[in-house]
């Protein structure tokens, strides 16, 4: 549960478990420890800045060594000027001008099955599990709510795209052997008449691809070898 926040309206302050979270944490100068619910213990290392969104930014953030969840108090929001209005499954979070700055679901059964299912379906959308449990297509999905709001950090990781990097024409070195790219290749899925299931892949930055050469090997296992140039 480490990237769900869960508003609880019996949590005193704002706290995670998690450092990721924090934009800016700040350690604390004197010893306080957090009662959880099966009355063990954790105790805060730090209190820091969290945003949740680009309208919410939590303060006084505790940062609590071994809690298990990310929990935003109700009281704390109250404090800070927010208004927190419940309705059935769903709970609104507003500025003081009465602008809508956070949506979250109450942490129950149909939240709890959202994520459940999410991973399931390979991280499918939010969206898309939603409207699939809506069809009736999937034999045993439940009827899912999805919330505007949630986010599958992992999923967002894994669906940026690396930028780029510009082609270098100039050659950086003098003379060749000066500089060697080398990588290997495999293991094969088939050995090749010698029995060998690698290749050693070499290439000589001064000469590019006309510098290219490649060795079969058994085993992957540092190699000692000597290239000498014929003009």
């Amino acid at each position: 549960m480490e990237d769900v926040w869960i508003i609880d309206s019996g949590c005193f302050r704002h706290m995670t478990g998690h450092r990721k979270w924090f934009s800016s944490l700040n350690p604390v100068s004197t010893k306080e420890y957090i009662t959880f619910g099966d009355n063990g213990q954790g105790k805060v290392m730090g209190v820091g800045s969290v945003s949740l969104s680009a309208k919410l930014s939590l303060r006084e953030v505790a940062f609590v060594r071994n809690l298990g969840f990310n929990l935003v108090s109700v009281s704390q929001l109250l404090d800070e000027g927010f208004e927190v209005r419940f309705k059935k499954g769903a709970c609104c979070v507003l500025d003081a001008e009465e602008t809508l700055v956070c949506s979250l679901l109450p942490f129950g059964q149909s939240f709890a099955d959202i994520w459940k299912w999410h991973r399931r379906l390979g991280h499918l959308s939010f969206d898309l599990a939603s409207r699939l449990s809506s069809m009736g297509l999937i034999r045993g999905l439940p009827k899912l709510r999805a919330d505007k709001d949630l986010v599958c950090h992992p999923r967002r990781h894994g669906k940026m795209v690396a930028a780029s990097h510009n082609p270098v024409s100039r050659v950086m070195t003098s003379y060749p052997g000066e500089l060697l790219h080398m990588d290997t290749v495999g293991p094969a899925r088939v050995a090749s008449v010698g029995g060998k299931w690698y290749v050693l892949v070499v290439v000589d930055d001064f000469r590019g691809s006309r510098g290219y050469f490649s060795w079969s090997l058994r085993m992957r296992r540092l190699v000692l070898f000597g290239i000498r140039y014929r003009g």
